[in-house]
């Protein structure tokens, strides 16, 4: 879970005093507001349920009024704050934090509880209803999704809502996936876009997880749906000859000989994101950016308008960042940079200028944490590092997860 607190603003409390309410941004959209002193109690519910050491530290109270410096330290820590307990493999996932975050989410937009019927698109575009109700989290809602197209419960797991958005040529661009806690319709609600939907689409990278899927009706008729609709969109890019045998099967309706056979084209299974600019190896150069295959691909205009395709591995990435800048107060520019090993050895900061930057983190980190569970060991480090009966102090996610064939998973969420 990526946090970061965008905003601040002062409100009157209901005795009239003045207090300072926190914009708090979860995957780079805004999540809840929140007070100091609601941040507080969740801080003292957590340290009586997990103990005062393995919950990060909490900035303590100040009874002076704040000087401006004073409040953006208090802005900063409490970020820092959350982004550790985003991080705590025990805390993060643990049904009393998922609950506190749940709460402030329906209690910030103040959404009346209710049943409605809910439209979810399928990854080719087509139109699912579901009954469903206004405070329903986003596992709940895969549930009955799975029961409508006929997935198996024990494939759910290869499966997540995402939050997308309806492009003028009719292509959809992917805003974030929905965490499991999260409540899909007052997410979807929040911001206020007549163009974005909610999708199920597949969760993973790894194509050979597609084998385990075609063992359920509804896993080949999802996977079949979103793989012909990146087919047509081209998202992936097949020879003339996997072409022609990826229609014919196409025409045919025969579902399972075109997962098999897809399997093989370039960029299949990869996430693309939309156009955006690098600035490798010339500055300001259109690219267009997919991750997937340990890589992150990425096709760069270049100043005499040739196209270069530049592969970044992921396990030559010593750590990423992501950097905001707020524009007019509200507007948020982002962009993602990485340290990256080059084929002499040396390392350097390539930076790419995206709106879809936190998704883009979100993709490397599973890319990664997927690399990174192949090797001997990685379960049992898992284990030891997070059972927080073993634990004696808060998670850090430097010192579990570090130098795996040269990977260091670090991600630093900056305010310019």
């Amino acid at each position: 879970m990526q946090f970061t607190i965008g905003q601040t603003e002062i409100v009157r409390d209901s005795l009239g005093a003045c207090c300072v309410v926190y914009g708090i941004y979860l995957e780079g959209y805004l999540f809840c507001k929140l007070r100091y002193s609601q941040l507080h109690k969740w801080n003292e519910k957590l340290r009586h349920y997990f103990g005062t050491n393995l919950v990060p530290h909490f900035p303590p109270k100040v009874y002076l009024a704040l000087t401006e410096s004073m409040a953006e330290e208090r802005r900063l820590q409490l970020q820092q704050y959350l982004q550790k307990l985003g991080e705590d493999p025990v805390i993060s996932v643990s049904e009393i934090f998922t609950a506190l975050l749940k709460n402030a989410q329906q209690e910030t937009f103040q959404i009346r509880a209710r049943t409605i019927l809910l439209e979810i698109l399928l990854a080719d575009g087509k139109r699912l209803v579901i009954d469903t109700h206004t405070s329903h989290s986003a596992d709940r809602m895969l549930e009955t999704i799975a029961q409508k197209v006929e997935l198996s419960r024990q494939f759910l797991d290869r499966f997540a809502l995402y939050l997308v958005c309806e492009l003028p040529n009719g292509q959809y661009s992917v805003l974030k996936k929905l965490h499991a806690f999260e409540l899909p319709y007052v997410s979807l609600w929040s911001l206020q876009d007549e163009n974005c939907r909610i999708m199920i689409r597949k969760s993973y990278f790894d194509p050979l997880e597609d084998k385990t899927l075609m063992e359920s009706s509804g896993g080949i008729t999802l996977l079949y749906k979103q793989a012909t609709y990146e087919l047509e969109r081209g998202w992936t890019t097949p020879t003339q000859e996997q072409y022609q045998k990826l229609k014919s099967f196409q025409d045919a309706e025969m579902k399972r000989e075109f997962l098999e056979s897809v399997e093989k084209v370039k960029f299949y299974g990869y996430v693309r994101f939309e156009a955006c600019i690098c600035d490798y190896p010339e500055p300001n150069s259109p690219a267009v950016v997919r991750v997937g295959n340990d890589e992150i691909n990425c096709s760069i205009q270049l100043s005499n308008n040739r196209i270069k395709e530049i592969s970044f591995k992921v396990n030559k990435i010593r750590c990423w960042k992501i950097s905001l800048q707020v524009q007019d107060e509200v507007e948020l520019k982002s962009e993602l940079s990485f340290e990256y090993q080059d084929s002499c050895d040396l390392w350097q900061w390539i930076t790419i200028y995206t709106h879809q930057a936190f998704l883009l983190s979100s993709c490397i980190q599973e890319v990664i944490t997927d690399k990174l569970k192949l090797y001997e060991g990685y379960t049992e480090m898992q284990i030891e590092n997070a059972t927080s009966e073993l634990r004696t102090t808060p998670w850090d996610s430097l010192s579990a997860l570090s130098k795996h064939s040269g990977i260091v998973l670090q991600k630093m969420l900056l305010k310019k």
